[in-house]
């Protein structure tokens, strides 16, 4: 059995990061979200991998929350108005 991490300790790594980097890892995660929805009743989320892509998928949607809020923060630290 694989652990994750969590959320928080996994963006604690992106506290300082520019906006553009931030942008790259929201357009993964976005991507990532997409690709399991698009194939939501096409899989019985059985998966040989681990954890299985619906813990993924709900570890994705609740980055994604977390991010959201750094990336706030970097666009207005890097293009204050």
């Amino acid at each position: 059995m694989t652990m994750m991490i969590s959320p928080d300790y996994y963006l604690s790594e992106y506290e300082n990061a520019s906006y553009a980097e931030l942008l790259k890892l929201k357009n993964k995660l976005v991507d990532d979200i997409a690709s399991f929805e698009n194939t939501l009743g096409k899989n019985n989320f059985e998966s040989t991998f681990q954890p299985g892509s619906d813990v993924r998928y709900q570890w994705n949607l609740e980055v994604l929350g977390k991010l959201l809020i750094l990336l706030q923060k970097a666009f207005n630290r890097e293009y204050e108005l």
